[in-house]
């Protein structure tokens, strides 16, 4: 397993020509994602709000397929395979599986955040493979899928862990351009963590 700039370098170079395919498909995930649901609340206004709520919430749970898609896309960049926009939504054409790992794997790092902030960082790198091995192998199920994933980090978060606080300084930045920094912070960052997968994957093998 290589370091933190290791992995980093490792996501520029795989960038290379390929950023605004990225950037434009992150820009289409935060869209879908998190405007949308915003705009479909608005009807509501203050006297309903917690019906506004309620379905930010639904549409929340709608997209989980879509942030399934939008993890793998960076897969297929580093392995230079299809990376056209409509990647972003192979998660519906698989519903049912993906939606499951999204809400059980949801569901568990929202435990471990309510217990204590540790439990639900731990909880979070545990699950964290958990989109990429369904990715790569289209007939394990949602639960298997996650036992593989606590497998493959077991030893491995705080190696994991490095790599997502060594972004922190990038998130500060990405958040003092008012989130338009995010849109080149996030595929740098799924980059990274796809490149970290092969490797973990790799020697788990």
């Amino acid at each position: 397993m290589g370091n933190n700039q290791t992995y980093k370098n490792r996501a520029l170079k795989s960038l290379e020509g390929k950023w605004v395919e990225g950037i434009i498909t992150t820009l289409f995930y935060l869209l879908i994602a998190g405007c949308v649901g915003s705009i479909i609340s608005l009807p509501f206004g203050n006297d309903a709000k917690a019906l506004g709520m309620g379905t930010q919430g639904i549409w929340a749970l709608l997209c989980l397929p879509l942030g399934w898609g939008f993890a793998v896309y960076f897969l297929n960049l580093i392995r230079n395979q299809d990376i056209s926009y409509g990647r972003l939504f192979d998660g519906y054409r698989d519903f049912g599986r993906i939606f499951l790992a999204g809400l059980l794997v949801g569901l568990c790092e929202a435990i471990g955040f309510l217990l204590l902030i540790v439990p639900g960082v731990i909880a979070s790198l545990m699950f964290s493979q958990t989109c990429f091995i369904m990715k790569d192998d289209p007939q394990v199920s949602a639960t298997d899928a996650m036992k593989r994933s606590m497998e493959m980090m077991d030893g491995h978060k705080w190696e994991l862990f490095k790599i997502g606080f060594s972004f922190l300084g990038w998130i500060i930045l990405a958040v003092l351009t008012c989130g338009f920094g995010f849109l080149f912070l996030y595929p740098y960052m799924y980059t990274t963590l796809a490149h970290y997968y092969e490797d973990l994957k790799g020697e788990k093998i």
